[in-house]
């Protein structure tokens, strides 16, 4: 027995030792081998069984056999697994087969084992074979199942040992991952086997061995359970859910056992193994997303790792299973959850908390930033310390805890600050003030500023961001310095400035952004303010887009004392940190990545204050601190911010070296592409070529980053930096075309850029794109709304803000320098008051300044001196005053106890009342203006205070003081002097001492600055500058160029000889800028060189005593002969002329009718209204001249009316022009206004004439209504108006040519002081201000008093007599309104004596003062001028005409390419007038150069726009079509068309760039071109006034045909030797459109169509006069007969004449043949005087013998379009005789025609192409129901049509309207003006225009005019648009007067049938009004014919 028993204990581990060492040393065993251990097995067995059989005696011995059985069985197992490892699966299978019947028998019963084991070799054989067949271990769980005898002891080993085999077979599979119903047949087998260990463990509870064996092999078990649950799920074996689960049953059902009996094992392998299978089975379920079923089976760990049994895990292992049950909570959607497994998670890590708590604090940021999503506040605002609750670790480790929570917010890219603000509530309540944490709390107030800095945190706290930084530097300034914490007391506190300063600003910022939000809101609620509607739509628009900017003066509540109280923090923490860097040692600072930042944040807030220097020094301290920490990226980036500076500072060479060093940065990086910081490296050095003009190397640089950049790159830096590139592309492209050739041009413009304007656009809208994305609306832009979008505190988007806003600054002053030399002085004083708002919410002083100067440049480019002189005071008080205005009592008992919350939502602040307005009247500055009395009877005027200067301007060289210290600043007062004299010699061009006075100052100001910064500069990089004496900073080139160009112009005119003479300046300035590197000058250089030109030519015409006239004369061939006897005999005799001035009469008016009721006779007196130009937004805005008025004594003359004596009017008190706030604009405007009449009892002029009140203004809340009958074409009106009219031929006498009688009086015109001006704002209420120079005072009618109230109209005061007249009518007249007053047109039957009265289209009785604001300061040209030029000149002794022409040709090759419309016209109409016919297509081509100029800008912008979005919806709609299987090409089809038409038409607007040895004849070439494109059967004439009033030009007229197949022809016609000046024509054109308005206010109906006829027969006259003026040129406006004898008869006399010595060309001969039956003999012989001395009798017979030839001619047909320049086209051309029954239409240049003729070609479906369905039309009919003579003449037509479609008497729909113009092929607009209320421009340029347009409004067709800028409307925008038709009027027309032509227009033109065109009924139409030339000469056409279909 013993040795049975120690064989029992010891054969399997014998066995199982042999089997190892035969393995080793064999390996697999043979099939031989196999067969003997079987036969060895088998001996074995049979030998034990025979000695058991030996020993059956005793009972003992029958127990033997079953013990010894179970350890053979173990024995054979472990020789059956030998076999398996070799693959003999059938031997083994064979061998327990047969042992298990033999031990069957030897026991009695089944051996279990033995069965066991043959399934396992069966489970083993399946899975090796690659088998997944899980029927074996199905069998296995039911043999375990099945077991009925209790195996214990060595039956139990046995029965264990046969389970670990299957356990081996399943593990030894080659694949990875057992399928799904193998896997659950393998976990059946393991529930059984698991189950049986667990029964021998309670039976072997006392045998510590055994039982821990046991407790080893169940973890095992459960273990490798999870290990293939894990690998069949990453094998893709469980994808059926119903696997799924009950994969998932078993292991959550076995994961509670598997760490309870880990527990118990204390096996810290196999815990480690058992935690990292359980995790991954978890990760695996989380993969699935089956959070729920995931976290069930972590949770049970993770719980069981919280009881302590985690001390032996590493971190690593133990925080992944925590990390999975928080991340399956968030997944889940239990956040609370989630964050109470954080908060364990933290308590699991015991001491390592401090060390490894950033991933829990993490996940705890996570978790919440799910609750923000979803909305969950309570979970949002909670922290780790709420998290912790009561069981709060220690304060240290707490504070840590927080700190690391804060720190991972401020990394989140999402808004944190509410979380942040609650977790440093918590920091600030452990560090309170009685705790000893005072530096840490000073760092948490510090973080705390800058979070309440961005948001509102009002209710959960009483103090300011800015009281945080306070109370943080006061804590900081207590603290103890030492040695050990120096350096970090000093970073903190520069820190602490830091965000005092920024929350300074973002104070500073919200308010004014809050102000600004209730004072439009203000606006927008108050009624009446934008109701009125004024005379035409000239300003209409930009009064629009200005609407939000009128206040924006009012932020300016600082000077120069207040930004350096601002700006003081920021200085010190500059001073702190540069302290840092000058120690030497490397600063040990709290984290030196902040602090890099920090300081880079600074020096960007430098550089956005306006102050370079500072920031250059900022960025070099940045610069040493990222070299410290080895940061080379962010030290290349401080380098190229500090290169970026140098060069706007005029520091190339500086810059250069900084650039270098940066590159050198980079070059230490490896880089897998280009970065963003790379790139902008290649474009500074691409700036640094331009800036020293090396354009050659610049090129390719830029077009290098321009690629680069143009693949779009999510992010704000590449977007940042794709602008940037954008405007360095505009400076490239604004080059001449000598300094950028075309081969290099094209390498840019290849990039879709093609202009300097459109890439600086570009980059402008990109940076607001930007600049919302960062920080939401209402920052800057005109769309001030409020935004959802909140600015980020995270990251580098604190610096990018920074940035962003300077380079935004710095691109919208680049913009406004473009658009205003591209003639856009609107939209670039829009976009300067933009830039100037922004400024001001920044409290940028020196940024507000520069931008104030530039306003006032732009207002005087508009001639508006107000506007500009109060520009240039605020600069002056905002340099001068130092006090600081802005100053607060800071509060000192601020406690900082922040409380927990949510933020708090700003609410909508309640709109400022009255009182509010009032409450800080004192915080405003006040404006001080000259004070100004309006009559000099009244009392005597003050006198007018002197200009004052800069006080900084006389600073000494060297001064500290920040206008002379600071680049900014200085360029700004250099500025503010240029643009100062600018403005004196404008009011006065007499006061040459002061303005060259100013302009010697600017320059020496220039100098003195420049040398400041050269010193500044080499003390900053002394290093930089030791070899480089010459270095000399540009910043101040342009101004000082700019300065010799005005004081050239200055001096071109000066009447009085000075010491420095105008060659000199010009020699200087061409010398300074010649000695410049920097090409950007080139536009001033040719206004020089131009300049010269002019002068050049005064010189020669001087030398040679000849005008320039007569110079140029050899050059032409026809010249203007002098005035013939006849002509002189007719002025001597008084002929009149209506340029003339009116001859007066004496004697009474006897036009003025009978009164049934004389008045008392009382004295009236009369006013002198002054009329001002003050205001662009008040004056009229066509070119005006000053009014001429008449005398007393020819008021009976009805063709001279008298429009002082008869119109007696009221006197006026003098309005002082204040500008009053936002509250008392809007009051000012609803209330009633006040006749204030005084009389006199004695007053001859009443016996002379009654008083008759005029018209008052008409008001929305109208008081009176008068409606005069209209009788005009009853038989008893008509008789007496005929009488009248039969008289009007003999005594109309308006003007005369002879010398100014000394009887007649002088117009009654004086100039009055300039007045006081109150406040920065205008009111509307007295919207006309007076200017001191441009004041004129005419006696007109009283109406209204602007400003005052009216009072009701008493029942005991006596009616005015103007109610009097119409007796019958008295009682309904009590009851009408002003307005209606004003626009009653009524055709009824009313008294014999009533007349007809009609009023304007649009209310010319608004504002008397604003009607006729600028009148006087219209530029008209003299009529003489004298030649002077200083005698102290050098002038060159020999000058020809050559050398004329070799200057203008310089002059405008440099500015061809983007020319100034301001400059470019002068300069191609002197080379053409110097050239003339010598190259007649050179000179044509000239001609059409120069008109246009500003409408081909503004087209070149509008298809660019059209262009760029075509590409992207075709981009976007061939990526939608490449997604589908269709067709190649089937996605682009539509669009290509119009993209290619739209690519023809910006060809075609493009200004030349052709190389300058290409001029003329690529020029030449294109010309020629166009003229072969122009449509068959046009004749296009341009005609343009010369206009050099130094050059006593302004009477020069040149004009050019263009006809398809012919040559061009030009002309030359002075109208100097003529009696009628061109000139004249203009100033009477004014005159009559002024005088038209004064008419118009006239109450008494009578004098009102007296007036009316007068005007009407002045205008007859101009058109005579016009003819006169083009004599027998006027065949040039006519096409040419197509009779084929006229070019015969042209060739024959051309050569007949040349064989006589009189050169003619052939197309001026055809030309005057063709319409010689039209010219009078006197026009004829002009012609000939005009040729040539030699002409004679012969010459006469032959011109008679070729137009007898042509009597019976085929008569003309054709069409004529006109161009014409900015004077001429105001005349109304088409109403001349000659061109009355021609089809004429008009437009703005001759590429425009071009680009409609491509419209009509590319599209066959166009108007022009297949005309006008009369059934597709939509019409608008008095939109402001105000004209009722209007709708019930249209309305009933209108709406009796079926198909058309439009609104009557309500306003139409934007969207309906503009959908209309774009779909229908007729608008017709009966309303106010061009109806540009209802559709602008804006909507206008959305869409292709298609709809042909009529346009019956007020001055719907005319062109405002400002300054020397060329005309604009809104017209022009439809042409831009497409429109191809446009009929409006020229002026001001009456309501039923202009109704009659739209009625017999339309009556005749829709009933004429297919093919009619429009213009064939213009001249009958015209013939239906009442005044057939004031009202039926307005109506005229832009565009081309359209016809019906």
């Amino acid at each position: 027995m013993d040795a049975t028993a120690s064989f029992s204990s010891k054969a399997p581990k014998y066995t199982e030792e042999a089997i190892l060492e035969f393995e080793s040393s064999c390996g697999s065993v043979m099939q031989e081998d196999a067969l003997f251990l079987l036969q060895e097995m088998h001996k074995l067995f049979n030998r034990t069984v025979n000695c058991v059989q030996g020993c059956r005696g005793s009972e003992a011995k029958q127990h033997l056999p079953t013990f010894i059985l179970f350890i053979l069985s173990e024995m054979m197992l472990l020789a059956v697994k030998m076999l398996c490892k070799a693959g003999h699966h059938s031997l083994a299978v064979s061998f327990l087969s047969e042992m298990e019947v033999k031990v069957s028998q030897c026991v009695g019963y089944p051996c279990t084992p033995l069965v066991l084991g043959k399934w396992g070799v069966k489970v083993h054989s399946e899975i090796t074979s690659g088998r997944q067949n899980g029927q074996p271990l199905t069998e296995c769980a039911r043999v375990l199942r099945s077991l009925s005898v209790d195996l214990s002891g060595v039956g139990g080993r046995a029965l264990l040992e046969a389970c670990g085999l299957v356990l081996w077979a399943v593990e030894s599979r080659s694949e990875k991952g057992l399928s799904g119903p193998v896997l659950l047949a393998f976990y059946s087998f393991l529930e059984e086997y698991q189950e049986y260990i667990l029964k021998m463990l309670d039976k072997t509870l006392s045998k510590h061995l055994d039982s821990r064996r046991l407790q080893q092999t169940l973890c095992f078990s459960i273990y490798q359970s999870f290990v293939f649950a894990y690998e069949s799920m990453l094998a893709s074996q469980l994808e059926e859910p119903d696997l799924l689960q009950r994969v998932l049953l078993y292991c959550q059902s076995t994961t509670g056992l598997l760490m309870k009996e880990l527990q118990k094992l204390a096996n810290e392998n196999l815990f480690t193994k058992a935690v990292v299978a359980v995790s991954n089975m978890v990760c695996g379920l989380y993969n699935r997303h089956l959070y729920d079923q995931a976290f069930t089976i972590v949770e049970i760990l993770c719980k069981d790792l919280c009881q302590k049994h985690a001390v032996s895990l590493s971190v690593d292992r133990l925080n992944r299973p925590f990390m999975l049950a928080v991340q399956t909570s968030r997944r889940a959607g239990q956040l609370d959850r989630a964050l109470q497994w954080v908060i364990l998670w933290l308590k699991a890590l015991g001491d390592n908390i401090t060390t490894h708590m950033s991933e829990p604090v993490s996940l705890w940021v996570k978790t919440k930033t799910d609750a923000v999503n979803n909305s969950d506040e309570d979970i949002r605002l909670r922290t780790l310390r709420d998290g912790f609750g009561a069981d709060v670790p220690d304060e240290q480790i707490m504070l840590c805890l927080l700190e690391e929570e804060l720190r991972t917010y401020k990394e989140l890219p999402r808004d944190t600050a509410q979380e942040r603000y609650n977790t440093l509530c918590d920091l600030l309540d452990i560090c309170n003030e009685e705790s000893s944490h005072s530096h840490r709390r000073a760092l948490y107030l510090c973080e705390m500023a800058q979070v309440v800095c961005f948001q509102d945190f009002g209710e959960h706290t009483d103090c300011a961001a800015v009281d945080f930084t306070r109370e943080a530097l006061r804590l900081l300034g207590d603290e103890v310095e030492t040695p050990e914490n120096s350096d970090r007391l000093k970073d903190d506190k520069a820190h602490a400035e830091l965000w005092l300063f920024i929350c300074s600003l973002e104070k500073h910022l919200q308010e004014a952004m809050e102000n600004e939000r209730k004072q439009r809101e203000l606006r927008e609620q108050t009624p009446g303010v934008n109701s009125h509607i004024g005379n035409n739509d000239f300003d209409f628009e930009e009064k629009q887009k200005m609407h939000d900017s009128s206040l924006v003066y009012e932020g300016l509540h600082f000077n120069l004392a207040a930004e350096k109280k601002l700006c003081q923090p920021l200085e010190r923490a500059l001073e702190m940190w540069s302290g840092l860097i000058q120690s030497g040692a490397q600063p040990s600072v709290r984290n030196a990545k902040q602090t890099c930042s920090s300081v880079a944040v600074a020096a960007a807030l430098f550089r956005l204050m306006g102050k370079p220097l500072k920031a250059l020094e900022a960025y070099q301290c940045a610069v040493e601190f990222y070299r410290g920490s080895a940061d080379a990226v962010g030290c290349a980036s401080a380098l190229c911010q500090s290169v970026s500076i140098l060069l706007d500072l005029g520091s190339p060479q500086l810059a250069l070296s900084q650039l270098e060093e940066a590159e050198k940065m980079l070059a230490s990086i490896p880089s897998e592409g280009p970065s963003s910081i790379s790139m902008l490296v290649i474009l500074l050095k691409a700036q640094y070529f331009y800036s020293t003009g090396q354009v050659d190397h610049g090129v390719p640089r830029l077009c290098e980053v321009l690629k680069v950049v143009s693949d779009v790159k999510q992010s704000k830096k590449w977007y940042l930096l794709r602008a940037q590139t954008l405007q360095l592309c505009s400076s490239y492209l604004n080059l001449d075309t000598a300094q950028l050739p075309q081969t290099q041009r094209s390498l840019i413009t290849q990039h879709g850029i093609s202009t300097p304007d459109t890439a600086v656009y570009e980059g402008l809208k990109l940076l607001c794109s930007l600049l919302i994305t960062l920080v939401g609306k209402g920052l800057y832009g005109a769309n001030g709304s409020s935004s959802d979008v909140r600015f980020i505190h995270q990251g580098d988007n604190l610096l990018l803000k920074w940035q962003l806003l300077s380079e935004l600054l710095g691109c919208s002053r680049k913009m406004v320098a473009l658009r205003s030399s591209c003639g856009a002085v609107s939209d670039a004083r829009l976009q300067c008051l933009e830039a100037l708002k922004l400024a001001i919410k920044l409290q940028a002083l020196s940024q507000c300044a520069e931008l104030l100067v530039i306003k006032a440049e732009l207002e005087l480019m508009h001639e508006e001196r107000e506007e500009c002189r109060t520009d240039l005071d605020l600069v002056k008080n905002l340099l001068e005053q130092c006090t600081d205005i802005t100053a607060q009592v800071q509060r000192t008992d601020v406690k900082i106890k922040p409380r927990k919350g949510r933020p708090a939502r700003r609410p909508q602040s309640p709109l400022p009342n009255t009182e509010d307005d009032l409450k800080n009247i004192l915080s405003t500055r006040w404006m001080s203006k000259d004070a100004v009395v309006e009559d000099s009877a009244n009392s005597p005027p003050f006198k007018a205070l002197p200009h004052s200067w800069l006080s900084s301007l006389g600073h000494e060289a060297g001064c500290g003081c920040p206008c002379c210290s600071q680049p900014s600043l200085g360029r700004c007062t250099a500025r503010w002097a240029a643009a100062q004299a600018d403005l004196v010699l404008k009011q006065d061009p007499t006061d040459e001492r002061v303005g060259f006075k100013l302009h010697l100052t600017t320059l020496s100001r220039c100098k003195s600055v420049t040398n400041q910064l050269k010193k500044s500069l080499s003390e900053l990089f002394p290093s930089r500058l030791r070899a480089k004496d010459d270095f000399k900073p540009l910043l101040m080139q342009d101004v000082m160029s700019r300065v010799y160009l005005s004081m050239a112009h200055a001096r071109l005119g000066m009447r009085h000889n000075k010491s420095c003479g105008l060659w000199q300046i010009l020699e200087a300035g061409l010398t300074f800028i010649d000695s410049l590197p920097s090409p950007a000058l080139s536009a001033v250089k040719a206004g020089i060189l131009g300049t010269k030109a002019i002068a050049s030519l005064m010189i020669l015409a001087a030398q040679n005593n000849r005008n320039p006239e007569e110079l140029c004369s050899s050059v032409w061939t026809w010249n203007s002969p002098k005035p013939c006897q006849d002509a002189k005999a007719k002025e001597q005799k008084g002929v009149s002329s209506a340029t003339g001035k009116r001859q007066t009469e004496t004697g009474k008016n006897s036009a003025v009718p009978d009164r049934k009721k004389e008045p008392r006779k009382v004295k009236v007196l009369k006013p002198i209204i002054h009329v001002t130009s003050s205001s662009y937004k008040e004056k009229s805005l066509l070119p005006m001249t000053p009014v001429m008025t008449m005398s007393k004594s020819s008021t009976g003359d009805l063709g001279s009316f008298d429009f002082n004596a008869v119109v007696p009017t009221l006197t006026c008190t003098p309005i002082q022009r204040v500008k009053c706030p936002p509250s008392g604009q809007k009051g000012s405007r609803t209330c009633p206004k006040l006749h204030f009449h005084v009389f006199e009892e004695s007053s001859p002029l009443q016996e002379k004439v009654p008083a008759v009140p005029a018209a008052p203004k008409r008001t929305k809340k109208s008081r009176f209504k008068v409606e005069f009958s209209d009788e005009s074409d009853s038989e008893a009106k008509m008789e007496k108006e005929d009488k009248e009219k039969g008289k009007l031929p003999r005594k109309r006498n308006t003007r005369k040519t002879g010398p100014k009688p000394k009887a007649a009086p002088e117009p009654t015109v004086e100039t009055i002081p300039p007045r006081r001006q109150a406040q920065k704002k205008r009111s509307t209420a007295t919207s006309c201000a007076t200017s001191s120079e441009d004041e004129v005072r005419l006696r007109l009618p009283a109406s209204t008093r602007p400003g005052r109230t009216r009072k009701q109209p008493s029942k005991n005061v006596e009616e005015p007599d103007v109610m009097r007249t119409i007796k019958e009518e008295m009682n309904e007249v009590l009851n009408m309104s002003i307005e209606q007053l004003r626009t009653s047109d009524t055709e009824t039957e009313a008294s014999s004596q009533d007349v007809d009265f009609e009023v304007l289209r649009r209310d010319v009785c608004c504002n008397l003062e604003r009607e006729f604001c600028g009148v006087r300061s219209r530029g008209h040209l003299r009529e003489e001028f004298q030649l002077h030029v200083s005698h102290t000149d050098n002038k060159p002794a020999h000058l020809s005409l050559e050398d004329v022409q070799s200057l203008l040709r310089s002059a405008w090759l440099a500015t061809q390419h983007f020319p100034c419309p301001t400059i470019y016209p002068t300069l191609c109409g002197l080379l053409a007038l110097t050239m003339g016919q010598q190259d007649p297509l050179t000179t044509a081509m000239l001609h059409a150069q120069s008109l246009g100029v500003t409408s081909r800008h503004r087209t070149l912008r509008h298809l660019f726009s059209s262009l760029q979005r075509l590409k992207k919806a075709s981009n976007e709609l061939t990526e939608k079509m490449d997604s589908l299987s269709l067709d190649e090409g089937s996605g682009t089809v539509s669009t290509h068309p119009a993209e290619h038409k739209l690519s023809l038409m910006e060809r075609l607007f493009s200004f030349p760039t052709v190389d300058p040895p290409s001029f003329p004849q690529k020029h030449c070439q294109d010309l020629t071109d166009q003229i072969q494109s122009l449509p068959p059967g046009v004749t296009v004439c341009l005609i343009s006034v010369v206009g050099v009033k130094t050059l006593e030009l302004e009477n020069s007229v040149i004009l050019t045909r263009l006809e398809k197949g012919s040559a061009p022809v030009t002309l030359h016609i002075s109208t100097s030797k003529q009696q009628i000046k061109i000139h004249q024509l203009l100033q009477e054109m004014d005159s009559i459109l002024a005088e038209q308005k004064v008419v118009s206010c006239v109450a008494e109906k009578a004098l009102w169509w007296e007036g009316r006829r007068a005007l009407d027969s002045r205008v007859e006259h101009l058109l005579k006069e016009m003819e006169e003026v083009l004599g027998c040129w006027k065949s040039f406006l006519l096409p040419l007969t197509k009779d084929p004898k006229l070019s015969i008869q042209a060739q024959l006399v051309c050569r007949a004449l040349s064989a006589r010595g009189v050169t003619v060309g052939v197309e001026m001969l055809k030309a005057v043949l063709s319409a010689a039956p039209v010219l009078s003999e006197e026009d004829l012989k002009r012609f000939t005087l005009g040729l040539s001395p030699k002409w004679d009798k012969e010459c006469d017979h032959l011109l008679q013998s070729a137009i007898s030839q042509l009597l019976e001619r085929e008569e003309p047909k054709g069409h004529v379009v006109l161009i014409l320049d900015k004077f001429l086209q105001k005349l109304p051309w088409e109403g001349m005789s000659i061109l009355k029954t021609q089809s004429v239409s008009r437009m703005p240049s001759l590429h425009s025609l071009l680009g409609l003729n491509i419209q009509k070609d590319a599209d066959s479906q166009s108007v022009l192409s297949s005309g006008v369905n009369p059934r597709k039309v939509f019409y608008v009919l008095d939109p402001d129901a105000n004209l009722k003579n209007a709708q019930d003449r249209f309305k009933d037509w209108f709406c009796s049509k079926p198909d058309w479609q439009g609104v009557c008497g309500v306003p139409p729909d934007s969207g309906q309207l503009e959908e209309a113009v774009a779909i229908k092929d007729l608008y017709i607009y009966v309303g106010h003006g061009a109806g540009a209320r209802f559709l602008d421009s804006h909507s206008v340029l959305k869409q292709r225009m298609r709809a042909a347009s009529l346009l019956f409004g007020c001055s719907s067709a005319a062109l405002a005019v400002r300054g020397n800028q060329e005309g604009q409307g809104i017209l022009l925008n439809y042409l831009i648009a497409g429109c191809p038709f446009i009929l409006g009027n020229l002026w001001d027309v009456t309501d039923r007067d202009i109704d009659r032509f739209t009625k017999a227009l339309l009556e005749s033109w829709l009933s004429a049938g297919s093919g009619a065109s429009i213009l064939e009924f213009m001249a009958s139409s015209r013939q239906a009004t009442n005044l057939k030339y004031l009202i039926g000469a307005a109506p005229v056409v832009y565009g081309l014919p359209v016809h019906l279909q």
